[in-house]
């Protein structure tokens, strides 16, 4: 029985061991590395609030929290570029930085995040957290990792006229080049009518994106609601490093006889069917839109100062997350 045991012992150390990564050693170790990472986000968010050139002071920021660390730029992207690649590592860091970022603002007497409260919500009921995706995700600038779509099934519990909301938290680490990260809502119907909102992010802060009941479409059932994370690709820095990290995901689903008729007055409700750009196939497989075309179509926050000589390219195959 001893020897059994044993033997036990022995194969979990080295299926443990087998599971452990190495870091290389030109690689910031992940202690470390969230420290930085944590004093980053917060120095955007300094940079940010001071006014003026709104570059040159992250950069100024940034460049403070490296000499806090002595660490220089080259080690902190080359340190970046290795944990991208290491996504489990990444989400444990920045589940921390959430956390911890979350603790501050608590101990500042600020009120909790509204995407936490609504999180709790299940399911089912009038009002739902209907989000079946990850509850982190990385997107990056290039033709592979940068569109991230979930679909969502219309079930019995849908109804007609139906209110969504979707809310999530946002962290750029951006070198050298555009924070532009694109949030897409969209509902389909069964007359194959398409309604949608975008918005355009390009800062550490919350989004919420609404789609509230369409008047035009009270008689038709919903089919499917999607939520299309779209990271814009500039090829003109294509040896750039940019990251974008999506945490606590939150999409709501309000039956109309619980939303009071005052709070959709607030809301627009006039968006446009069928308002996501149509994308052009090329020969090659790959899909492409400039982003004249892109953002001509796209309801985007009027605060957003738009960059408009950047190539936009989307890849052939989004992933898909379907809810089971």
């Amino acid at each position: 029985m001893g020897k059994s045991k044993s033997l036990l012992y022995v194969f979990g150390l080295l299926l443990l061991v087998g599971c452990t990564v190495d870091l290389p050693s030109y690689v910031i170790s992940e202690r470390k590395m969230e420290k930085i990472l944590y004093d980053y986000h917060l120095a955007q968010g300094m940079a940010e609030s001071q006014g003026g050139d709104v570059e040159a002071n992250r950069y100024l920021y940034v460049q403070k929290v490296f000499e806090k660390y002595h660490v220089t730029e080259a080690q902190f992207d080359t340190s970046m570029v290795w944990y991208s690649g290491h996504a489990s590592h990444l989400q444990k860091m920045y589940e921390h930085i959430e956390a911890r970022l979350e603790r501050e603002s608590n101990a500042a007497g600020l009120n909790i995040p509204e995407e936490d409260k609504f999180a709790r919500f299940t399911a089912e009921g009038d009002t739902a957290n209907i989000w079946s995706g990850k509850q982190m995700f990385f997107l990056h600038g290039n033709r592979e990792q940068n569109l991230y779509t979930v679909v969502i099934p219309a079930d019995s519990t849908f109804q007609r006229g139906d209110y969504f909301m979707f809310r999530c938290s946002n962290r750029f680490v951006v070198k050298d080049s555009e924070r532009e990260g694109f949030v897409i809502l969209q509902v389909k119907y069964d007359n194959d009518s398409t309604v949608s909102n975008t918005m355009m992010i390009t800062s550490d802060y919350d989004v919420t994106v609404n789609i509230p009941s369409s008047k035009a479409l009270l008689r038709h059932d919903i089919r499917s609601v999607s939520c299309t994370f779209y990271y814009a690709f500039d090829e003109g820095k294509e040896d750039a490093f940019r990251m974008w990290a999506i945490s606590k995901p939150v999409l709501l689903r309000y039956h109309s006889k619980t939303i009071a008729t005052d709070t959709l007055s607030v809301v627009p409700d006039s968006l446009s069917d069928d308002s996501l750009p149509a994308v052009r196939h090329r020969n090659n497989g790959e899909e492409r839109l400039s982003p004249e075309e892109f953002r001509s179509n796209q309801r985007v926050d009027k605060k957003i100062n738009v960059v408009q000589k950047k190539r936009v390219v989307l890849p052939a195959q989004p992933q898909r997350v379907r809810r089971r």
